[in-house]
């Protein structure tokens, strides 16, 4: 069985950081140069997009955008997708996700799975060419996207903490490839009645688990599972009255849903 050494990088940007995470088996393979300038380059890219979806600089593109500058999207690429994003995912949560907040348009709900995507497939992917490097990782809060090397069995480990008291353990999941995001706190204007607590969504990529995850705590323990077996949904609730509720695949072993 192989030993992996875990390299992990920070890197400040927005009000979460995100991390950078290599498992090795032999560090002193790895070609530390390109690494530095992967980082490098991830640092410009997030500042870059601090500069868009900033709310606390008023120049940027999402605070003009606030303020009534609505042609703003057509100088941003960057902006009038995550824009498109935005109405996509609450047309498709049937707005038990949001993107609008007293008011005024805010994307943060998603903007943090839609970078890490962006960032992971533009810059980490490539790494795993590296003899010395057999999985990457972008993490920032409770999303975080993972890809391992196609030609061996190594599987990230994803721990899920109960939301009430995070020395303990809910579940783990062994992950090749994918993403996961969980999600504890309401930022949905239309919500139900409901003893759910905490969402957690594997997925392909990191923006629709987080869409999901968000999703999920609005939609509560009733509404939800309609969504789990539409969109066949992998993951798990933690509801106050139920306890924990596992799904995968559209099927869960506490609610019936049909296909």
């Amino acid at each position: 069985m192989t030993n992996y050494k875990y390299i992990s990088v920070v890197i400040n940007k927005f009000d979460l950081p995100f991390e950078i995470k290599l498992a090795t088996p032999d560090s002193e393979r790895i070609d530390q140069l390109k690494v530095d300038k992967t980082v490098a380059a991830i640092s410009e890219n997030l500042k870059e997009y601090d500069d868009i979806f900033s709310l606390e600089n008023n120049d940027s593109t999402l605070a003009r955008f606030q303020d009534g500058e609505e042609a703003v999207l057509m100088q941003s690429k960057d902006f009038e997708e995550v824009y498109e994003q935005t109405i996509t995912a609450e047309q498709m949560t049937h707005h038990y996700f949001s993107s609008y907040f007293n008011g005024k348009y805010d994307p943060i709900g998603l903007l943090n799975g839609w970078m890490i995507d962006k960032i992971f497939n533009r810059y980490l992917l490539s790494l795993l060419n590296d003899d010395g490097i057999d999985g990457v990782s972008l993490r920032s809060g409770d999303d975080v996207r993972l890809a391992s090397r196609p030609n061996i069995d190594f599987r990230w480990r994803i721990a899920v903490k109960d939301p009430k008291n995070l020395d303990i353990l809910l579940a783990t999941y062994f992950l090749k490839n994918g993403a996961i995001s969980t999600s504890n706190k309401m930022r949905s204007l239309r919500k139900e009645k409901s003893d759910i607590e905490q969402v957690t969504v594997v997925s392909n990529n990191a923006l629709d688990a987080n869409i999901w995850s968000s999703a999920g705590i609005s939609a509560g323990t009733n509404k939800f599972p309609e969504f789990i077996s539409k969109y066949h949904l992998t993951g798990m609730i933690v509801d106050k009255s139920l306890g924990m509720e596992n799904f995968r695949d559209g099927f869960s072993d506490r609610i019936a849903v049909k296909k």
